[in-house]
């Protein structure tokens, strides 16, 4: 899943913002450590959690990520029963999350090499995998990434039920 050997530095120095912040800072100051303490604000580490460790919950036998069930719920869930979704094609659309929408305001996405997206994608996944299991451990679940020659998308469904 993850490339051998390569370090979330080596990933981080393919984006052209730290490319950027590294090229008016002393050599010595062009780390994860400085860029990190530059960048740092407690409302973004709060957004950046809900994405990384969110709130599961189970609604309806369904798991759910807390912040992505739609306001009118059972309107969404008859139509989808009336669409012939299962009960984890309910899970998949409400727990999928594209990597790449993380960042449309990002101006340099279009140069941000995939492979940094399919790197976070796999630690989000790897995240979600372990949060599960910590707040379900009775159940199974198939954690993973789709789409990673376009725009990596991570999932998260339950198994064996």
């Amino acid at each position: 899943m993850h490339a051998p050997n390569v370090t979330v530095d080596q990933y981080l120095a393919l984006t052209p913002a730290y490319q950027r912040w590294c090229s008016n800072v002393s050599p010595e100051a062009c780390n994860i450590a400085s860029y990190t303490t530059y960048l740092a604000r407690v409302d973004h580490m709060l957004c950046y959690l809900a994405i990384l460790y969110p709130t599961f919950v189970l609604r309806d036998e369904m798991v759910l990520r807390a912040n992505q069930i739609p306001n009118d719920w059972e309107t969404f869930v008859q139509q989808a029963q009336e669409a012939r979704w299962s009960p984890r094609d309910i899970e998949y659309v409400v727990n999928h999350l594209h990597v790449t929408d993380l960042f449309l305001n990002d101006p340099d996405l279009a140069t941000i090499p995939l492979e940094v997206c399919n790197f976070l994608a796999n630690v989000i996944a790897d995240s979600w995998r372990k949060r599960l299991h910590d707040i379900f451990p009775q159940r199974y679940f198939d954690v993973g990434v789709t789409n990673r020659d376009t725009s990596p998308e991570v999932y998260a469904i339950q198994t064996g039920i």
